[in-house]
């Protein structure tokens, strides 16, 4: 078995410089990108980014993405915690579940629902990027308005 090397800092500009190249393909496409790392790992050697991605249903869309040991963790916050209807929406999400491609729908610790999937670095090419990217940002629209519905009643789809 193969095993990939662990993390550094030279991974880590690779992964910035990844993304960046992707970032600026998907904004000469007319997306909207914009993003944030910080260049210093955090307290367990991680390193961090934040891209932010235009949506139709939620305006924007921040994606997380972490440089782990051997891996990068992507994930999204598609609602936060329900208000109420929690069992209708994390029924929803399960049944939903089995659709999704290249991620999936998780609870976090305090019960927000979320888009995440996680790969060796070294899987990460700028179309392997694409792909999770573009399924992260087609699912929060496709799953946003019948989760913030189902679990808070009061909200209200905006038409465009």
């Amino acid at each position: 078995m193969e095993r990939f090397p662990i993390a550094d800092a030279d991974a880590a500009t690779r992964l910035d410089e990844r993304l960046g190249e992707w970032a600026r393909a998907w904004t000469g496409e007319g997306h909207a990108v914009t993003i944030d790392h910080h260049a210093e790992a955090d307290p367990t050697g991680h390193y961090h980014w934040l891209v932010r991605l235009h949506g139709e249903e939620k305006d924007v869309v921040t994606v997380w993405i972490s440089l782990r040991q051997r891996s990068v963790h992507v994930e999204t916050e598609v609602v936060p915690a329900p208000e109420m209807g929690e069992e209708a929406l994390y029924r929803y999400a399960l049944v939903r579940n089995a659709d999704l491609r290249s991620v999936h729908l998780a609870i976090g610790p305090e019960l927000a629902i979320y888009l995440v999937t996680a790969l060796p670095l070294a899987e990460l090419t700028l179309e392997r990027l694409d792909e999770i990217m573009a399924a992260v940002l087609i699912y929060v629209d496709e799953l946003y308005p019948t989760m913030m519905t189902l679990g808070f009643p009061w909200y209200r789809r905006r038409r465009r």
